[in-house]
């Protein structure tokens, strides 16, 4: 292990400083003490198991800040428990927010400040009748190597009707800090280890064969596609591997960088409708679950951009349209190496829902399709989806 390579070192980007390294949780110290009253946001049980919680409440302690926990925040969050979470920000008046969690935790930390602020409900910004105006500061603690919503101006909320998530974006959502400590990543479950790295696999895929791509996203997306081929497999094996998450870590950051200049498109659009259905479907199982099938009509529409990723998973996939359902079975194959073989059917997912979902896609989540390299039809979806089975 080299020293070099596990330094701690901050990242300015957006409205956001990001504390990055073993032990970076230290420089949150002085930015936590300007503060009085600070609203703590969690998850049930991660935070604390990652021992982050302790950390933070360390700071808190000893600079005698009053502070609130909450943790209801559970994966792929409803409105309605972000509804209330704004509530009781303001009646804490909490002069700051810091969630501890991955993209469930923190995109609602985002959400919550923001309606705070502005007033209104989730869905007033789903729909454009209020525009997000502020937000109370946010201080991201990230605890997982997926989500990358610790560095960008996004942020997820299921709503109920239609059952799907939709994003939110505004510059207030960038978080004033965040810290990345790869110690917090090394309790995370096994199956998580292989579902978020693959969520920050899908964010770099996606932003690179977006209609929104440029030489910095592709870059970065091979960047990304580098270190997630490299460490995964390690820390899949060796899950107390600080270096392997430390990559993990730093290849995440990077995706939430690629999507922030490049949005997700046609992956993301269906998954987000299936956990807006299943809420318990992990958003990272979901992406590859469809990644390989939705691959192939990638591939075919931009093979210059697909290859420039895909080449770090199998160095032979040229940039043609000719290898679309070899760019697919690369995926399907690498996925099926780290031990991922799940399908929608797992889930509960049926042939006979494939209507309702492919209907929910267009009508809630055409403005994802529109950012994807293809003409996308129904029938693409629908047979996405049905392979995907």
């Amino acid at each position: 292990m080299h020293i070099v390579e596990l330094q701690r070192f901050n990242v300015r980007y957006g409205r956001t400083v990001v504390y990055f390294g073993p032990g970076a949780f230290k420089e949150l110290e002085s930015v936590i003490n300007r503060y009085k009253r600070v609203y703590v946001i969690t998850s049930r049980n991660a935070a604390k198991i990652s021992r982050a919680l302790d950390d933070i409440l360390s700071i808190l302690s000893s600079y005698s800040i009053e502070y609130e926990i909450f943790d209801k925040i559970k994966p792929n969050p409803m409105q309605y428990i972000i509804e209330q979470l704004a509530y009781e920000l303001i009646e804490f008046n909490a002069e700051a927010v810091i969630g501890i969690g991955g993209g469930s935790v923190i995109d609602s930390a985002k959400i919550a400040s923001a309606l705070s602020i502005c007033g209104g409900n989730v869905k007033d910004y789903i729909y454009g009748v209020r525009q997000i105006c502020g937000a109370r500061p946010i201080i991201a603690v990230n605890l997982t190597h997926g989500t990358g919503s610790e560095i960008n101006r996004y942020a997820v909320v299921t709503i109920d009707s239609p059952k799907t998530k939709f994003g939110i974006a505004s510059e207030y959502l960038y978080p004033l800090v965040s810290v990345n400590d790869p110690r917090y990543t090394l309790s995370l479950p096994q199956k998580q280890i292989i579902y978020t790295a693959l969520d920050a696999f899908y964010h770099a895929y996606e932003a690179a064969t977006g209609k929104n791509t440029s030489p910095f996203v592709l870059t970065l997306s091979e960047e990304i596609t580098k270190h997630i081929v490299n460490w995964l497999p390690i820390a899949i094996k060796d899950p107390n591997n600080i270096e392997a998450r430390y990559w993990l870590l730093y290849s995440s950051m990077l995706a939430g960088i690629a999507i922030d200049n490049s949005r997700a498109h046609v992956i993301h659009a269906i998954e987000n409708v299936l956990s807006g259905i299943n809420v318990d479907f992990p958003h990272g199982a979901g992406l590859a679950i469809l990644g390989p099938q939705a691959t192939v009509y990638i591939h075919r529409a931009v093979p210059e951009y697909s290859y420039r990723v895909l080449r770090y998973i199998d160095p032979s996939i040229r940039p043609l349209k000719d290898d679309a359902e070899k760019a697919g079975k690369a995926i399907a194959e690498f996925q099926q190496m780290l031990g991922f073989e799940e399908k929608l059917s797992d889930y509960g997912f049926k042939e006979e829902d494939a209507d309702i979902v492919v209907d929910t896609v267009f009508k809630a989540l055409g403005y994802s399709l529109r950012l994807a390299p293809f003409d996308v039809r129904e029938d693409d979806i629908r047979n996405i989806y049905l392979k995907s089975i």
